[in-house]
């Protein structure tokens, strides 16, 4: 098995027949400019000769051409492994409630949690990830994958406005977590809750028992403070108005830590209060450290040798030879030329 390693380098061979072109272009311009000087250029110049020129000139281009498959380093196949991929099941479920626009973090409690899942993906290696939406209802954002980049475009797009239900469901959540792990492998299965905390149904804990049951371990991470602060209604990006009760007073949303601290016990997990993004990265990065892991999949590759030293010592060689070829006629094609000249001048 044959393939170039950076292949987009050969589109460069594109400039060989260009530069012929343009050589044979300026040759005949050169030849019909200087037609009525040829007396004068034999007698400044009685030894050159056209046809090194040429020779020359070819060399280059191939010495070229083969540097440039250099470049583009051709590989051969080697042996074919297989490697074992093993890894854990971790499922990030994220609050989407209103709630988590309130900015008593910066720069607010939806985009700090976001931050946290980008720097602690970077602690998941081969393991397989998931993310949840939730607020009054739930919904799946990214299935189990080892593919993490499709997490990450989801993640981008992750707003309360993408769910219509409002409030905060928890036990919708986790019933839905409960469907997403692939329970014939014996890897640790994680959720990892990012939330305020704020629990408008109260019925999670009878759903968290089916998880234990799945033996689903649960983290919670808190997000906000206990002061709070008020939250605002979105539109098109643009503050509108802070959300108002019954009475017509702004609505305080508060970090309701209780909750996420007594789901993290039910779910044999920990709960963390994101105070800084580094502690809650090293957080996660020592729960993700200590997961059971399993094998899930198997990918077959071939290892490739790099071939490019035998087309850059040919295109060396070439360049070599192209420097000790002068472009002045060989002796013996000089002497005929001068014993042709002589019987015509006889003749």
């Amino acid at each position: 098995m044959h393939r170039f390693e950076h292949d987009w380098i050969l589109n460069l061979l594109w400039l060989i027949p260009a530069f012929f072109v343009w050589r044979i272009y300026l040759s005949y311009w050169s030849s019909k400019q200087l037609k009525v000087f040829s007396s004068a250029l034999n007698r400044i110049a009685p030894e050159r000769s056209p046809g090194k020129s040429w020779l020359k000139f070819v060399l280059k281009m191939m010495a070229l051409s083969t540097l440039i498959i250099a470049a583009a380093n051709p590989q051969r196949g080697g042996k074919v492994e297989n490697q074992n991929i093993e890894g854990a099941q971790v499922i990030f479920a994220l609050d989407l409630s209103k709630s988590m626009l309130v900015q008593d973090v910066q720069p607010d409690r939806l985009q700090r949690a976001k931050q946290l899942i980008l720097r602690s993906i970077n602690h998941l290696q081969n393991d397989q990830v998931g993310l949840i939406g939730f607020a009054g209802k739930a919904f799946p954002m990214v299935p189990l994958t080892p593919d993490k980049s499709s997490l990450l475009m989801q993640l981008r797009f992750a707003d309360p406005e993408a769910i219509s239900e409002p409030g905060t469901n928890f036990s919708a959540m986790l019933q839905l977590a409960a469907t997403m792990f692939d329970l014939g492998l014996p890897s640790d299965r994680i959720l990892v809750v990012l939330g305020d905390g704020e629990d408008h149904d109260g019925k999670w804990r009878d759903a968290v028992k089916a998880l234990q049951e799945l033996n689903i371990r649960i983290f919670c991470i808190g997000v906000g403070t206990e002061k709070g602060g008020l939250i605002p209604l979105m539109r098109r990006g643009a503050l509108k108005e802070y959300l108002k009760d019954e009475t017509g007073s702004p609505v305080v949303s508060r970090l309701e830590s209780s909750t996420l601290q007594e789901l993290a016990d039910f779910g044999d997990g920990l709960y963390h209060y994101l105070g800084s993004l580094q502690k809650g990265e090293d957080f996660l990065k020592d729960v993700f450290a200590g997961v059971g892991r399993s094998e899930y999949d198997r990918k077959t590759y071939t290892t490739y040798q790099s071939q490019y030293q035998w087309p850059l010592a040919f295109g060396i060689f070439l360049l070599l030879i192209e420097w000790l070829i002068f472009e002045k006629r060989t002796s013996w094609i000089n002497r005929l030329q001068k014993l042709s000249e002589k019987k015509k001048l006889e003749g």
